[in-house]
């Protein structure tokens, strides 16, 4: 038998705290967790901000006749007169249109000819972007109008953080639910990093230097030639080689801005115009690592190592099944936040391993007087047309 005893007044005042307490747990729970998501959003409103000052900044460095035509002595003159130039309002208009674009993905209730109309829609989205930029800087070199293509790609991705985070924190607000905001509550983390990944991103593109991503350029660049040939509409630089006997194709997208090109329609092309007359296909890339796996490991793999939405691996895939050519993959491992940041000193060694790697598959599987193809997958920011000798001082 169990008997309740109390010691006056303080025990039933207790009781009544933890009842209370158990009865609106919920509530303070989920006023916590207002308080300290307000704070993250605080957070990636700031990065929303500096991305669009990144790009600003960018664009003036290129258009200083913006800032000549500006009226005042000082930088708060200058700036507040720039805010009435009719000029530069349409330029942060086009900005700003980028920011807020979208694509809407095809229609996949009726599979057949999918790739083909989504490759339509991602080049006539590559094609109004590129225009913008052109309108944006048009006197600023063809590597520059690249870095703003894709700087203005990645503030368009922070900027997407930014609102997903507050549409998701102002439902859990208005709705007072607990279980919606501790859904974002676990997904800071992730967004964080991958705000601030392509936060670092800016300012490879503002510069003009190498992100992990151009590994797999930079390796094949190391099989180019003396003559560099380049195909502008797809946007892809190609070079012939000689290794041990074999006769090496080598390409990448066309460099030093920011460029992924289209390496599946230039890959098939040159099968047909060979009729087939290829050894083997070698796709090397940057690709994700788990987190058991080591920046800058190796590996080799079978299949077209390439990332894209789809379009340009289904044309490499269909080429080299239709003639019978063998596909091989070689990715240097790395995290995605690596990826589309500036490239460090892991991923840069990894570059003479890969080289090695290739090589030992081409003498493996290639014969004497054999041909090869290289396709380096990937941007090529700062990753110039150069030949070999010129490539390895960059990288040194």
């Amino acid at each position: 038998m169990f008997i309740f005893q109390t010691n006056g007044g303080g025990d039933w005042i207790s009781w009544l705290l933890f009842f209370l307490l158990f009865l609106f747990m919920t509530e303070i729970q989920v006023y916590m967790l207002i308080y300290n998501l307000s704070s993250f959003l605080d957070e990636v409103r700031v990065y929303d901000r500096l991305g669009r000052w990144y790009i600003v900044s960018l664009i003036m460095e290129s258009r200083r006749d913006l800032i000549e035509k500006a009226q005042g002595k000082n930088a708060f003159e200058k700036a507040k007169s720039l805010r009435r130039n009719e000029e530069f309002l349409r330029i942060i208009s086009w900005t700003e249109e980028i920011l807020e674009s979208f694509m809407i993905s095809p229609v996949n209730l009726d599979p057949s000819g999918i790739l083909k109309r989504l490759e339509h829609l991602l080049d006539v989205r590559r094609k109004r972007l590129r225009g913008i930029s052109e309108k944006i800087i048009p006197n600023a070199p063809t590597r520059v109008k690249r870095d703003l293509e894709s700087a203005l790609e990645a503030a368009a991705t922070i900027h997407n953080i930014y609102k997903i985070t507050e549409h998701i924190f102002r439902v859990g607000v208005n709705t007072k639910s607990y279980i919606y905001l501790m859904q974002l509550q676990t997904l800071v983390p992730f967004l964080r990093e991958m705000m601030m990944s392509y936060y670092d991103a800016l300012k490879a593109f503002r510069i003009g230097i190498p992100i992990g991503d151009s590994i797999g350029p930079m390796v094949a660049q190391s099989f180019f030639g003396k003559e560099v040939e380049v195909d502008s509409k797809n946007s892809i630089a190609y070079s012939v080689s000689d290794f041990e006997g074999r006769y090496v194709l080598a390409l990448k997208a066309l460099g030093p801005g920011s460029e992924v090109g289209k390496p599946g329609e230039v890959i098939r092309k040159i099968v047909e115009d060979l009729k087939g007359d290829l050894n083997a296909v070698i796709t090397v890339d940057a690709a994700l690592r788990l987190e058991s796996e080591k920046t800058g490991d190796i590996a080799v793999g079978i299949g077209a190592a390439i990332g894209d939405p789809g379009p340009e691996k289904w044309k490499i895939e269909e080429v080299c099944t239709k003639y019978k050519i063998p596909l091989f993959a070689v990715v240097i491992k790395e995290s995605y936040v690596e990826a589309v940041t500036p490239m460090d000193e892991s991923i840069a060694n990894a570059y003479k391993r890969a080289v090695e790697t290739i090589k030992r598959i081409i003498r493996e599987e290639i014969p004497p007087e054999g041909k090869v193809l290289i396709a380096g997958i990937g941007n090529t920011v700062g990753v110039g047309n150069e030949a070999k000798e010129k490539q390895v001082v960059l990288i040194a």
